[in-house]
């Protein structure tokens, strides 16, 4: 209790204390309504001959509020006769006080009443029925109708018209006017004698920032100490797209996202990491989705309300066993009380496309380097005896048209040929609203993505790749009564994915690899054998040749088709009670959750044979006839051999087969029971909760995979100047054995806001807020590995072992054996992650510049590893035996992210904003349990996770005499292990001196890993009245990306087929007259592993990127130009997403996103948009 002060007095209370407090009470939506402006509270006013103490105390149990004045501040005993409805806090105060010398402000939740000097009136009354003002409100794009205008201190109000104009009367020519509208800043604006006001209001746009979603609960951002990142709606549907992992790239610092998937639709997930890799284990983050764990890839844009990583310990700590690779949250709309229904409507069209294709070397070139690639295979061998192209038909090449209209031959690019730009649409419908009881929001929403393939539609199946998604969500809140509470949520998605029969990377490879001068289907000929033969849609495939096996409209049409269908279904349903009556501030809560998903796959494909020949089903193949290689498909005259049903290799036809697959129902049951504590105590706020949970989720008639824990938080802030906070997770997780389950995860930090110092006072004018926080702490990760049956790790399994016969051949039947599968190990438990963070929060010119930084160190050690993986100190293959999975593994991540924001304005009319992140992390593999090698180089121990190791080019082969001294090396063995080198051939660099090169010694990390080290956004927008334009540059660097096979060689060997193609890169090869500049080496055909290695350093190359990445142009009307429809908004917009990129990876032809180098990739997508956004 605080001791009785002679200069300050307090309402009275019944135990007699010199002030007394009032906690801000708990509404039913605890996160957004907890830190409103205390104000804005509505009371009752019924006062008859009451005294101004006795009436300022029933204020305070009304609103839950803190009222505090001095002795001599106020008349207390002054009689009071006021009588009103429900009228806001603020207006309460303004009458009441009306005649006494003070006024009032709000500090740490608390209203405090002070003295004021007497003015003198500088204008008198103008009459006994007051000063007239008239006047007009509108916003950037025009007149705002039902704009509520009040004068302060009084109950006179009214609304501004459908023009946005006003009349209102003041009581005197000095008084003030509070214009206030929902979604827009209050304004207070004096009238000091003016009869005609011009006003302008601005939206609120940081009302979604000033509470944060965090572990399992809420909390203000001013005293957040913890690494927090946060995003709203509006910078998701920014980006045109079904995925929503792929909308996240460049948006917040900490959040690493790489579209290594591709962008073929339904399969274009991007991969999401906090602050880089943290361990060569699983790296994945956890995703909380209204406080479930669900995925979060396929919510429509339109269903968000924020979007939040938590990065650091402090913040994760809460998910203890499961939060050592970061927590992303999602948070649903919800409705608003006392909000109006609105409804929203949205949809846009647009087109998609790759985003890039390499470009090859036509006919010509590739028939001129194809005869020279032939000859530098067959060294010795007379060239005439060689099937290689004749001038005539390189020349012919050289001046044909491409589509041999002319009888010169073909030229096909086969990315033209294959792919087409798609369709995509988007449509929403919402509806949004509440009472001060009952709040909700319902959406529907659906997408479509239709695929980039060309000849899809050639036979009675469809095969083209193609994209829907449903999703529905409901959102309830209801106050059952002003401490009781009910909110029920409703979600569901449907998925409709289909597909060629063949792969994306089937298509892309043969586009990648299939030569230019081959036609893809004949016209009809002339041969006697085909006169009862009706082609069939129309022309024949070219197809079956031993040196080309397979055919690109054949990939595209008859292969088959796949049709996935998945359905998912979540609900929640939360009961809360306030127990103010045990003490102020105190809540319960709980939460039952079900979620279920079920899917269906029905494939129809055609087989592949066993010598990689296939058959296409009814289609006409035309088996070429005699002639040399060189003229063997560029002469009409030879178009004239017979056409077959099926392959020419066989005599018979085939039909797809069928095939289904049902997708085992997945259910998943959480509960969560929650205590939550907040209150004030005059300059201290505490805040506290503890929180029980545990999920069941079933699937596939397996054991039930569960979770359990326990977790408590607690905070404090004292003048919201000093803050502290603690966190603990006490988690169990089934994956081991008992008494190595359970773990205790805490973490603590601590914030210090310096901009509220008294030595600080001078700075106010330029410093808006200066925040200094540090955290530190422990959690955890149980995921043993990326497959989820790997479980129960302390359990020895056994899996289907090889058959044996006995002795006895009963008709080819043999015995199916079991044997022991990886060794069980009872002391396996959890990763465990000891994280420090330091950070900066600053603002300066009244938050019109923003600025946070963090510094971050992690040490993960214990990491789950199986030592049977590759290069692992497992067991010798003698033993028969897989190795146990075993805590060994040590890596430390550390770096830096920051954000620095400018909002300003020019005038009235043009605002602007450029707010760009950056993120850092690099780690480090301090210890790793992995075989020993001779030297540290070719060891991943003191290495960044998944570098590149590969042989380090020297140079090129200049001459046969070099060649013969390198032959000759280790008694005839040669220098390298990969055969005879000739001139023209790479030579590596032999690291450890030995003479030789081999894989142990002379392979070094080079380069960056794949994943970047460094990633950043510039999110920059502007708006002048009604327009507005939102860019977003993001980009990455230090990677790199190891290219091998159709993605860089020249006329590598595909499968068993010697085809391949070759690109402007490889005009730079090694040859007599260009051995003293050549960038790439000699040509060959096929296999060669001294030019051609997979882990050569000639291949590697940095995939640093600048990617415009979205683009959005909008057009919002004019509120006078809708009012006659009674609608609230109106605003048309374009989009474009992934239309620029700056990349060094010109010479190859390959976008930097890609993953693998292989040449089987379905690149990324190019989207342009058109969409309209109604809102009534």
């Amino acid at each position: 209790m605080g001791k009785k002060s002679s200069m300050r007095k307090a309402v009275p209370h019944e135990r007699g204390p010199w002030r007394r407090f009032l906690a801000v009470g708990l509404c039913g939506c605890v996160s957004l309504t907890m830190y409103a402006n205390v104000l804005k509270s509505q009371v009752s006013l019924s006062f008859n001959n009451t005294t101004l103490k006795n009436a300022l105390e029933q204020l305070q149990e009304q609103a839950g509020v803190s009222i505090i004045y001095s002795n001599n501040v106020l008349n207390d005993e002054a009689v009071v006769n006021l009588n009103s409805g429900n009228v806001s806090l603020e207006e309460a105060l303004h009458l009441l006080l009306l005649n006494q010398n003070c006024s009032y402000k709000v500090e740490n939740g608390q209203v405090i009443l002070f003295p004021v000097e007497k003015a003198q009136p500088t204008v008198a009354v103008v009459s006994q029925e007051g000063f007239k003002v008239k006047g007009s409100v509108s916003d950037a794009f025009g007149p705002l109708a039902g704009v509520n205008i009040m004068v302060k201190g009084t109950m006179t109000g009214v609304i501004s018209d459908a023009d946005g104009n006003f009349e209102i009367t003041a009581p005197y020519s000095g008084a003030s006017l509070i214009f206030s509208y929902i979604g827009y800043q209050p304004q207070e604006i004096k009238i000091d004698g003016k009869k005609m006001l011009a006003v302008t209001l601005v939206e609120d746009t940081k009302a979604l920032e000033e509470v944060v979603v965090v572990g399992y609960t809420t909390q203000k951002k001013a005293t957040i100490t913890g690494s927090v990142s946060t995003i709203t709606t509006k910078d998701l549907k920014q980006s045109p797209t079904a995925n929503l992992n792929n909308a996240l790239a460049g948006r917040m610092p900490g959040l690493m996202a790489n579209q290594f998937g591709g962008g073929e639709p339904g399969v274009d997930k991007a991969d999401i990491r906090i602050r880089g890799m943290g361990t060569y284990g699983d790296k994945s983050p956890i995703v909380i989705v209204d406080g479930v764990e669900r995925d979060m890839s396929y919510l429509a844009p339109e269903e968000i309300e924020t979007f939040t990583i938590l990065k650091d310990a402090s913040a994760t700590a809460p998910y203890g066993v499961r939060g050592a690779n970061g927590v992303i949250i999602v948070t649903t709309k919800r409705g608003k009380a006392s909000e109006k229904p609105s409804v929203n409507f949205k949809a846009s069209v647009g087109t998609n496309a790759p985003v890039k294709f390499p470009t090859y070397l036509g006919s010509a070139d590739y028939a001129t380097l194809y005869n020279e690639a032939m000859i530098n295979s067959n060294p010795g061998t007379d060239p005439s005896k060689l099937e290689l192209f004749t001038q005539d038909a390189i020349n012919n090449y050289r001046m044909a048209k491409g589509d041999n209209s002319d009888g010169l031959g073909y030229n096909w690019d086969y990315f033209d040929y294959a792919f087409k730009p798609g369709m995509q649409q988007d449509y929403s419908l919402s509806i949004r609203g509440g009472s001060e009881r009952a709040r909700y929001y319902v959406m529907a929403n659906y997408y479509s993505q239709s695929g980039n393939y060309e000849h899809t539609n050639l036979t009675e199946h469809d095969t083209q790749a193609r994209f829907k998604r449903y999703n529905f969500r409901a959102n309830v809140d209801v106050d059952i009564t002003k401490d009781f509470y009910v909110r029920v949520d409703l979600g569901a998605r449907i998925t409709d994915r289909h597909a060629p029969g063949t792969t994306a990377s089937q298509i892309v490879s043969l586009c990648n690899t299939l030569p230019p001068y081959l036609p893809i289907t004949l016209p009809d000929n002339d041969n006697p054998d085909n006169e009862d033969y009706v082609l069939n849609n129309p022309y024949g495939m070219l197809y079956g040749d031993y040196k080309h096996r397979k055919n690109i409209l054949g990939e595209l049409s008859r292969t088959g088709y796949l049709v996935e269908k998945n359905t998912y279904l979540n609900g929640s349903f939360a009961i809360g009670h306030k127990l103010d009556f045990i003490t102020k501030g105190l809540k319960v809560e709980g939460v039952f959750s079900y979620d279920a998903s079920e899917g269906n796959w029905v494939r129809r494909e055609l087989g592949n044979r066993s010598d990689g020949y296939m058959n296409f089903t009814k289609y006409a193949t035309f088996q070429p006839a005699e002639g040399s290689y060189g003229s063997y498909y560029m002469n009409n005259s030879n178009y004239t051999g017979k056409y077959v049903l099926g392959n020419p290799w066989y005599d018979k036809d085939e039909t797809i087969g069928n095939a289904f697959s049902h997708n085992a129902a997945e259910s998943k049951t959480y509960y969560q029971l929650k205590l939550d504590y907040m209150r004030t105590f005059n300059d201290h706020d505490v805040t506290a909760m503890v929180l029980l949970n545990r999920s069941n989720r079933s699937y596939d008639n397996r054991v039930a995979y569960r979770y359990q824990g326990l977790t408590a938080r607690a905070t404090y802030a004292f003048q919201n100047k000093y803050l502290a906070e603690f966190n603990i997770g006490y988690n169990g997780s089934e994956n081991f054995a008992p008494g190595k389950r359970y773990g205790t995860f805490p973490a603590g930090s601590i914030g210090w806001v310096i901009s509220r110092e008294k030595f600080m006072q001078g700075a106010d004018k330029w410093l808006s807020n200066l925040k200094l926080r540090a955290s530190y702490g422990l959690v955890g990760s149980d995921k043993i590995s990326d497959n989820n049956d790997d479980r129960f790790a302390y359990l020895q399994f056994f899996k289907e072992g090889d058959k044996y016969s006995y002795g006895v051949n009963e008709f080819g039947n043999e015995y199916s054996a079991l044997k022991e599968g990886n060794f069980a190990n009872p002391n396996l438990t959890w990763e465990k992650a000891r994280k420090l963070n330091i950070g900066i929060d600053a603002s300066f010119f009244n938050e019109r510049l923003t600025f946070s930084a963090d510094y971050f160190y992690e040490h993960r050690y214990d990491i789950i590893t199986n030592l049977s993986d590759a290069g692992k100190l497992g067991y010798p293959g003698i033993v028969g035996k897989d190795a146990p999975f075993v805590n060994s593994g040590i890596v430390d991540n550390r770096g830096i992210d920051f954000e620095i924001g400018w909002n300003g304005n020019i005038g009235d009319d043009f605002r602007y904003y450029i707010k760009p992140n950056f993120t850092f992390a690099r780690n480090k593999i301090t210890f790793m349990n992995e075989v020993s090698y001779d030297n540290e180089w070719r060891a991943n121990t003191g290495k960044r996770i998944d570098e590149y190791f590969v042989y380090e080019v020297d140079h090129f082969v200049y001459d046969q005499a070099e060649a013969d001294r390198l032959n000759a090396m280790n008694n005839g063995e040669g220098f390298q292990p990969w055969g005879t080198l000739y001139p023209g051939d790479v030579v590596y660099k032999d690291l450890n001196g030995d003479g030789k090169i081999d894989d142990e010694h002379d392979r070094r990390a080079m380069g960056n890993p794949r994943t970047p080290e460094i990633q950043f956004g510039i999110p920059l927008g502007l708006q002048y009245k009604g327009f507005d334009v939102s860019l977003l540059f993001q980009g990455a660097a230090n990677s790199s990306i190891l290219l091998n096979g159709a993605g860089v060689w020249d006329f590598p060997q595909y499968d068993q087929d010697q085809i391949g193609k070759v690109k402007p890169m490889h005009l730079n090869r090694w040859t007599e007259e260009t051995k003293d500049f050549a960038t790439y080496p000699r040509l060959t055909i096929g296999k060669n592993d001294n030019n051609k290695n997979s882990n050569s350093s000639l291949f590697l190359y940095n995939a640093s990127y600048l990617r415009l990445k979205n683009v959005e142009i909008g057009y919002t009307l004019p509120k006078s130009a809708i009012r006659f429809a009674g609608l609230q908004n109106v605003r048309f917009y374009v989009q474009g997403m992934n239309l620029v990129t700056f990349d060094s990876l010109g010479d190859v032809d390959v976008d930097p996103e890609t993953k693998e180098g292989d040449g089987a990739w379905y690149p990324i997508q190019r989207i342009f948009n058109f969409g309209v956004d109604i809102t009534y």
